[in-house]
């Protein structure tokens, strides 16, 4: 069974670097993007391996994000990393405070059982060139509004930061690859696929 609590609030605050990235999209108007590649000055439309039901998450674009913990999140996955489940949304027909963004992460554990993460980089790109994904109905939280934005053309690089996995306030959970991707296979449209914990007995 699947949680319907899956999603926590997203971190407001953070360390340095983390508000960094948080200053540059609330006074400079930019979004913010994870890679693995540092010293890029140009982000060029790629496209993504993306398991979700909407178009707009599989079309070929640069994505964007206006939380810095979703960007960093993206930034310290390695390529090693077999799967990664995220989401990061608002609920309701529009973004509103900072305080009442949700967000999921979870890796997939590498094969010892440790977090497929390591250092990387978050590149400030500017808002105008993007788009905000259209809102949408979630069959757990009804209407929500994602923080994912997307050009369909290069995007100049505005300003960059190197982050690790401690610079991430959030807590990501890890998952078993194989038993998701069964989940997946069984059930397409049963984000995150993710069993519920068990309750503990009294």
């Amino acid at each position: 069974m699947v949680s319907p609590f899956w999603p926590s609030p997203a971190p407001t605050t953070g360390g340095e670097v983390w508000s960094r990235l948080a200053n540059l999209v609330e006074r400079q108007d930019l979004l913010l993007h994870g890679s693995r590649i540092a010293g890029l000055t140009e982000l060029s439309p790629q496209s993504p391996i993306d398991h979700s039901p909407d178009d707009f998450s599989k079309r070929t674009a640069v994505f964007a994000t206006e939380d810095p913990s979703w960007a960093i999140a993206y930034a310290i996955k390695t390529n090693e990393c077999r799967s990664f489940l995220n989401a990061c949304f608002y609920p309701g027909t529009e973004a509103r405070s900072t305080h009442e963004r949700r967000l999921f992460l979870s890796y997939a554990a590498n094969v010892d059982g440790t977090s497929p993460t390591g250092p990387g980089v978050v590149y400030a790109v500017p808002r105008s060139a993007f788009v905000r994904m259209p809102t949408e109905r979630d069959p757990t939280f009804g209407v929500i509004t994602e923080c994912q934005w997307a050009s369909t053309a290069a995007v100049p690089v505005i300003a960059e930061a190197r982050v690790t996995p401690e610079d991430l306030p959030a807590v990501a959970r890890l998952h078993d690859h194989e038993s998701v991707q069964d989940r997946v296979a069984a059930e397409p449209h049963g984000f995150p696929w993710m069993e519920q914990p068990a309750e503990s007995g009294a």
